[in-house]
């Protein structure tokens, strides 16, 4: 297939939406984070104004890089857009324990699975994000403990010289 500007034009590209606060002038802000933040954006009253303003300068700014043999990223698949929806096959057990627990807690079923799995996905990424600062922890008393600890008393004027103390020495004497 050849990638012509019809091509580009109908790939489904994520957008970010940002309402403009009313004392800049209100309205809405569009952009497309893929092919350039500040490059593919629309400005507009409505939503719908913005995005179409958005679409108008996609045109503009693919014919561009097309005529230009510019590249023109694609978006992933994995940027896709989601129904939220999907099948899932669970064996009869399990859905009989889910739909009790479920029923347990005053709720569908449907909406005790989706607390499962956002506290599960939440949880996931807490670990993370432990496991890390754990790292970085390791790290930083891996660095101390190879570093001595060196505290100078001034000179005296009866010539007592700089005591330095050592890390073993700085723990006892703390």
């Amino acid at each position: 297939m050849r990638k012509n500007l019809d091509y580009y034009m109908s790939l489904k590209y994520p957008v970010e939406i940002e309402k403009i606060p009313q004392e800049e002038g209100g309205g809405y802000h569009v952009c497309i984070p893929l092919l350039g933040r500040y490059a593919f954006v629309g400005d507009g009253d409505t939503i719908e104004e913005a995005l179409a303003h958005l679409e108008e300068v996609k045109r503009d700014l693919f014919s561009l890089y097309l005529a230009r043999g510019i590249p023109i990223p694609e978006p992933d698949e994995e940027e896709a857009e989601y129904s939220g929806k999907f099948l899932l096959r669970i064996p009869s057990e399990l859905h009989r324990y889910l739909a009790q627990q479920a029923k347990r807690n005053n709720t569908t079923l449907n909406q005790y699975c989706l607390f499962l799995l956002t506290r599960k996905a939440y949880l996931h990424t807490v670990q993370e994000q432990m496991e890390e600062i754990r790292r970085e922890i390791r790290g930083l008393h891996q660095r101390l403990q190879e570093i001595s600890f060196k505290v100078a008393k001034p000179k005296s004027t009866n010539g007592n010289a700089t005591r330095v103390f050592h890390l073993d020495e700085y723990k006892r004497s703390a």
